[in-house]
């Protein structure tokens, strides 16, 4: 029972006070914390985002390298693979010629063959030339490289195991004869500044002919 004309203590009259103080404090702190939780968040997705870039430039990196080096290994095997190229090239216009021969066929040839080479390839023609025949066609040649192997002057070697079908007719495509011919020949090329061009030609072990 409060006694008239008796004042509240001063801590009463202050307690408002004090709660309200209170409030503000929990209320500036919980906006702090929350501003605090916002920049945390901000900060992770940033990095987030900086390491996702990372992550796409490491990869297009990687993609790039692996661009680069599939192609240097291309172009290497495909450097490899030149003098077989030119091998099988030169090969297919000796079958062109003896399917048309002439001198001037010949002469054409001698891009792809040296002088000495092309005196080899020359024996067929020069046959074929004489007698007024020429090759049906109907049969290309068969070539597989045994290997190849490059010279220390530049030069390479391939060795081939062939099989030539020589179906010869005369002027009227009526057939002569038929031989089928399987060997083994080493190949010398030399790069020029055309390309490759084959300097000599040998053979290699017995040629085996049967008829066709």
């Amino acid at each position: 029972m409060r006694v008239a004309g008796v004042e509240p203590s001063p801590l009463r009259r202050l307690f408002p006070l004090i709660v309200l103080v209170a409030m503000l404090g929990v209320v500036a702190g919980l906006a702090i914390w929350a501003r605090q939780q916002d920049a945390a968040r901000r900060v992770a997705e940033s990095r987030a985002d900086l390491a996702e870039q990372r992550l796409v430039a490491a990869e297009a990196s990687l993609t790039a390298i692996a661009r680069v080096s599939a192609a240097a290994t291309a172009t290497a095997a495909a450097e490899n693979n030149l003098p077989e190229m030119a091998l099988r090239r030169a090969l297919d216009l000796v079958f062109e010629a003896y399917k048309d021969p002439s001198d001037g066929k010949l002469r054409a040839l001698s891009d792809a063959f040296s002088p000495d080479a092309l005196g080899f390839e020359r024996t067929e023609a020069e046959h074929l030339i004489s007698g007024g025949m020429h090759l049906a066609g109907g049969t290309p040649p068969q070539l597989d490289v045994v290997s190849s192997t490059p010279g220390q002057s530049g030069d390479t070697l391939i060795a081939t195991h062939e099989i030539w079908t020589y179906d010869e007719v005369d002027a009227q495509n009526r057939r002569i004869r038929c031989v089928r011919e399987e060997s083994e020949q080493t190949y010398d090329l030399r790069h020029i500044a055309a390309g490759w061009r084959i300097e000599n030609v040998a053979l290699s072990g017995t040629t085996r002919r049967s008829d066709c």
